[in-house]
Protein backbone atom coordinates (compact mmCIF):
# COMPACT_ATOMS: atom_id res chain seq x y z
CA UNK A 1 0.00 0.00 0.00
CA UNK A 2 1.67 3.35 -0.97
CA UNK A 3 1.86 5.81 1.58
CA UNK A 4 1.64 9.31 -0.01
CA UNK A 5 0.72 12.56 2.83
CA UNK A 6 0.58 11.66 6.27
CA UNK A 7 -2.06 13.10 8.61
CA UNK A 8 -2.04 13.90 12.25
CA UNK A 9 -4.18 12.30 14.84
CA UNK A 10 -4.38 11.80 18.63
CA UNK A 11 -4.76 8.24 19.90
CA UNK A 12 -5.68 6.76 23.75
CA UNK A 13 -2.54 3.69 24.43
CA UNK A 14 -2.16 2.11 27.93
CA UNK A 15 0.79 3.76 29.53
CA UNK A 16 1.93 0.28 29.79
CA UNK A 17 1.46 -0.63 25.84
CA UNK A 18 3.29 2.38 25.37
CA UNK A 19 6.02 1.38 27.70
CA UNK A 20 6.08 -1.94 25.75
CA UNK A 21 6.55 -0.11 22.50
CA UNK A 22 9.14 2.33 23.72
CA UNK A 23 10.82 -0.89 25.33
CA UNK A 24 11.46 -2.63 21.65
CA UNK A 25 11.70 0.59 19.82
CA UNK A 26 15.12 0.93 22.05
CA UNK A 27 16.26 -2.80 21.98
CA UNK A 28 15.58 -2.48 17.76
CA UNK A 29 17.62 0.66 17.88
CA UNK A 30 14.64 2.22 16.43
CA UNK A 31 13.57 5.65 17.02
CA UNK A 32 9.81 6.23 15.45
CA UNK A 33 6.88 5.11 17.44
CA UNK A 34 4.93 6.54 14.36
CA UNK A 35 6.26 4.01 11.68
CA UNK A 36 5.96 1.34 14.27
CA UNK A 37 2.75 2.47 15.05
CA UNK A 38 1.52 2.89 11.18
CA UNK A 39 3.69 -0.45 10.31
CA UNK A 40 1.10 -2.05 12.90
CA UNK A 41 -2.27 -0.52 11.45
CA UNK A 42 -1.09 -1.80 8.14
CA UNK A 43 -1.16 -5.38 9.07
CA UNK A 44 -3.81 -5.18 11.10
CA UNK A 45 -5.74 -3.97 7.92
CA UNK A 46 -3.97 -6.86 5.90
CA UNK A 47 -4.76 -9.17 8.47
CA UNK A 48 -8.45 -8.17 8.64
CA UNK A 49 -8.91 -6.98 4.74
CA UNK A 50 -10.50 -11.23 4.55
CA UNK A 51 -13.50 -10.50 5.74
CA UNK A 52 -14.21 -7.54 3.26
CA UNK A 53 -13.03 -9.20 0.26
CA UNK A 54 -14.68 -10.85 -2.63
CA UNK A 55 -16.54 -14.11 -1.42
CA UNK A 56 -16.10 -15.92 -4.20
CA UNK A 57 -12.60 -15.84 -4.47
CA UNK A 58 -10.34 -19.33 -4.04
CA UNK A 59 -8.01 -18.96 -0.96
CA UNK A 60 -5.02 -21.02 0.57
CA UNK A 61 -4.02 -20.53 4.50
CA UNK A 62 -4.38 -21.26 8.03
CA UNK A 63 -6.52 -20.91 10.95
CA UNK A 64 -4.75 -20.61 13.79
CA UNK A 65 -6.34 -21.42 17.34
CA UNK A 66 -5.48 -21.77 20.89
CA UNK A 67 -8.00 -23.51 23.40
CA UNK A 68 -8.39 -25.26 26.41
CA UNK A 69 -8.34 -28.86 25.48
CA UNK A 70 -11.53 -29.65 27.27
CA UNK A 71 -13.51 -28.00 24.46
CA UNK A 72 -11.52 -30.35 21.84
CA UNK A 73 -15.15 -32.14 20.88
CA UNK A 74 -16.70 -29.25 20.13
CA UNK A 75 -14.05 -27.79 17.82
CA UNK A 76 -13.22 -31.07 16.10
CA UNK A 77 -17.18 -31.38 15.82
CA UNK A 78 -17.19 -28.24 13.40
CA UNK A 79 -14.10 -29.36 11.34
CA UNK A 80 -15.79 -32.28 10.47
CA UNK A 81 -18.40 -29.89 8.89
CA UNK A 82 -15.65 -28.28 6.50
CA UNK A 83 -13.73 -31.66 5.26
CA UNK A 84 -14.05 -30.20 1.70
CA UNK A 85 -11.74 -27.05 2.79
CA UNK A 86 -9.82 -28.39 5.60
CA UNK A 87 -6.91 -30.12 4.00
CA UNK A 88 -4.44 -30.84 6.90
CA UNK A 89 -4.34 -29.92 10.81
CA UNK A 90 -1.51 -30.18 12.98
CA UNK A 91 -1.95 -30.30 16.85
CA UNK A 92 0.05 -29.53 19.68
CA UNK A 93 -0.45 -29.48 23.52
CA UNK A 94 1.07 -26.48 24.88
CA UNK A 95 0.73 -27.21 28.37
CA UNK A 96 -1.62 -29.44 30.55
CA UNK A 97 -4.89 -27.41 29.94
CA UNK A 98 -4.17 -25.86 25.83
CA UNK A 99 -3.61 -27.21 22.74
CA UNK A 100 -3.00 -25.19 19.40
CA UNK A 101 -4.13 -26.26 16.51
CA UNK A 102 -3.66 -25.37 12.80
CA UNK A 103 -6.12 -25.93 10.25
CA UNK A 104 -4.62 -25.70 6.99
CA UNK A 105 -7.40 -24.57 4.38
CA UNK A 106 -8.00 -24.27 0.46
CA UNK A 107 -11.40 -23.68 -0.98
CA UNK A 108 -13.44 -20.17 -1.19
CA UNK A 109 -13.17 -17.63 0.53
CA UNK A 110 -16.62 -17.83 1.63
CA UNK A 111 -16.57 -21.25 3.01
CA UNK A 112 -13.49 -20.41 4.68
CA UNK A 113 -15.61 -16.98 6.21
CA UNK A 114 -18.10 -19.81 7.22
CA UNK A 115 -15.73 -22.17 8.76
CA UNK A 116 -13.91 -19.04 11.40
CA UNK A 117 -17.77 -17.65 11.86
CA UNK A 118 -18.56 -21.07 13.50
CA UNK A 119 -15.56 -21.75 14.95
CA UNK A 120 -15.33 -17.96 16.70
CA UNK A 121 -19.00 -18.41 17.50
CA UNK A 122 -17.96 -21.52 19.74
CA UNK A 123 -16.44 -19.20 21.66
CA UNK A 124 -13.75 -21.44 23.26
CA UNK A 125 -10.73 -20.20 21.36
CA UNK A 126 -7.89 -18.28 23.40
CA UNK A 127 -6.36 -17.09 19.60
CA UNK A 128 -8.64 -17.92 16.18
CA UNK A 129 -6.31 -16.18 13.90
CA UNK A 130 -6.61 -16.50 9.98
CA UNK A 131 -3.54 -16.28 7.53
CA UNK A 132 -4.90 -16.36 4.10
CA UNK A 133 -3.71 -15.14 0.48
CA UNK A 134 -5.61 -15.55 -2.57
CA UNK A 135 -4.84 -18.84 -5.20
CA UNK A 136 -3.80 -18.49 -8.08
Amino acid sequence: MPMGRVSRTAISIPRELMSDLDDLLSQLNLKSRSKAISEAITLYIAERYWVLSDVEKEVAGAIIMVYDHHKESEITEVQHKYLDLIRSTSHVHIDEERCMEVLMVLGSLSRVRELFKELQALGTAEVLKPFLVPRG
